[in-house]
């Protein structure tokens, strides 16, 4: 089977013949030209040396071989149809989107308003690891996925950015030993055991860039790909963990977890990027989701040279 012969274009050819009894007819049909179909014939025949048709008083009749073959001709043309009506109707029916497992709770509000807007669209999201998300992309598993700052990008990867101002902190259970209300050293917080994304995650590169930075290896108690994991072990006193504020806003108000905060000012990430695999087409469905992440985004979004 390494080596297929039969072209399904001739097949086709030979379905429109057979059934109209006419060239012309079928040419019309498949709209391509008269020759084309008569090509496509006399290359099926010549490729199995098998006569499929011959042609009486300017009418085409099939022989033998060509009558036992229509059925399976029409059996071939039908599931051709089905599996292009799947694969237009997936392509224009789903999106499989991968979002960086702290980034979640920024696109949940404007993915429920794409499902309110497209209500036949089913909507599949991944979450994890930025890196990973990535490779999943260009794997062709994910249609779009947004992530943390990573460099450097492939240049097959279309690079969407939105400019955010979005803080991160450290927080803990109120009773961990580090006070919240006095800033902490650099060198306090790497003796801590601290509760971060795994490998690959955008925020672990920006804490661990800060301890590199400062001459400082820090003491990484656990990783996780799940936020609401890493804010139970905080408020278990397992360690300090690395938080966006969106993430831990309700638990900081409630009094179930404490900010710690660094001794020389804040951290933030600067921008989400999105992305798209250059070679794939853009359905309408991806095209009408990047209009409303723009339009969420207050306009924002905007294409950039990866590098």
């Amino acid at each position: 089977m390494g080596n297929f012969q039969l072209n399904l274009h001739q097949v086709i050819s030979f379905y429109f013949v057979a059934k109209e009894h006419s060239f012309s007819r079928a040419a019309e049909l498949l709209s391509i030209t008269q020759p084309a179909v008569t090509q496509h014939i006399r290359a099926l025949e010549v490729q199995f040396g098998v006569k499929l048709v011959n042609i009486k008083k300017k009418r085409v009749n099939l022989t033998k071989a060509g009558e036992k073959l229509l059925p399976y001709a029409e059996e071939l043309f039908n599931q051709a149809v089905l599996t292009e009506n799947f694969l237009k109707s997936y392509r224009y029916n789903h999106i499989s989107i991968g979002i960086s497992t702290p980034l979640v709770s920024f696109f949940t509000a404007l993915i429920d308003h794409f499902k309110e807007l497209y209500p036949s669209v089913r909507v599949s999201i991944r979450e994890g690891s930025s890196l990973p998300m990535v490779e999943e992309l260009m794997d062709f598993k994910l249609d779009i996925c947004m992530v943390g700052i990573l460099f450097p990008y492939s240049e097959r990867v279309r690079l969407f950015r939105i400019p955010v101002d979005e803080q991160l902190f450290f927080v803990a259970a109120p009773e961990y030993p580090l006070s919240s209300d006095t800033p902490a050293k650099w060198s306090q917080l790497a003796s801590h055991p601290l509760i971060i994304q795994s490998e690959g995650s955008a925020s672990r590169s920006i804490l661990l860039n800060h301890f590199k930075k400062r001459g400082l290896t820090p003491l990484i108690g656990a990783e996780v790909n799940n936020v609401e994991l890493a804010k139970q072990l905080a408020r278990q006193k397992k360690g300090i963990a690395f938080m966006f504020e969106t993430n831990i806003r309700e638990e900081v108000s409630a009094g179930k977890l404490k900010i710690i905060r660094a001794e020389d000012g804040t951290i933030k990430m600067g921008a989400i990027d999105v992305l798209i695999n250059r070679e794939e087409r853009l359905s309408p469905t991806i095209e009408a989701f990047l209009t409303i992440l723009k339009e969420h985004f207050n306009g924002d979004l905007k294409e950039i040279a990866p590098r």
